[in-house]
């Protein structure tokens, strides 16, 4: 009897090898054959979309600095023409409404202005402000323009005096300056742009 389980027990062990390098030969097969390559098209998947989005991320950085570059312009020949008390009407072709800033333009400044010291105003409230110069503030000095012919300016020194204009535009264009170098810094990083 000790001779037929000592013969059985080698015979039962060397069986479970043989299914044990099945087993490993089975999920080797499975391993390479399924899950590797799932895997590889997931992780190239997810490189191919964060690639896209970084792409994207520069190109509306790119955009933003041209959009502050001309909103800048009409500012700062505004400021100029609010200084030197001009019976001029303030520029304002680049504007065209709250949308001038598009919501993936005001997405990056937003991105990119997150714990940072403000200069002016602050630069996630863009719209607000540039709506505030373009639509209120040239509106009132073009009434001043249009009604100061005859009293010398005494219409327009009230703006710029009692009015605070010239420090309200400084603000706005203080602010699209810092928004015009966050954005043109972000625009320049190749790897994960804000």
């Amino acid at each position: 009897m000790p001779y037929i389980i000592s013969g059985i027990i080698p015979y039962i062990l060397h069986m479970v090898m043989i299914m044990c390098n099945y087993v490993i030969l089975i999920l080797h097969n499975i391993i390479w054959k399924f899950v590797v390559p799932i895997t590889v098209s997931f992780v190239a998947y997810w490189l191919l979309k964060k690639s896209d989005e970084n792409t994207r991320r520069r190109r509306y950085s790119i955009l933003g600095v041209a959009i502050m570059e001309s909103l800048l312009e009409e500012v700062n020949h505004g400021i100029t023409i609010m200084k030197n008390r001009q019976r001029t009407l303030l520029p304002v072709k680049s504007w065209y409404g709250v949308k001038t800033v598009s919501n993936d333009v005001l997405l990056r400044i937003i991105a990119v202005s997150m714990n940072i010291t403000k200069k002016g105003f602050p630069p996630r409230e863009i719209r607000i402000h540039c709506k505030n110069y373009f639509e209120h503030m040239s509106v009132r000095w073009e009434n001043a323009v249009k009604n100061s012919q005859g009293d010398n300016g005494a219409i327009i020194n009230n703006l710029v005096d009692n009015c605070n204009f010239v420090q309200a535009a400084e603000g706005v264009r203080d602010m699209l300056v810092q928004c015009k170098g966050l954005l043109d810094n972000n625009a320049k990083k190749r790897f994960f742009p804000k």
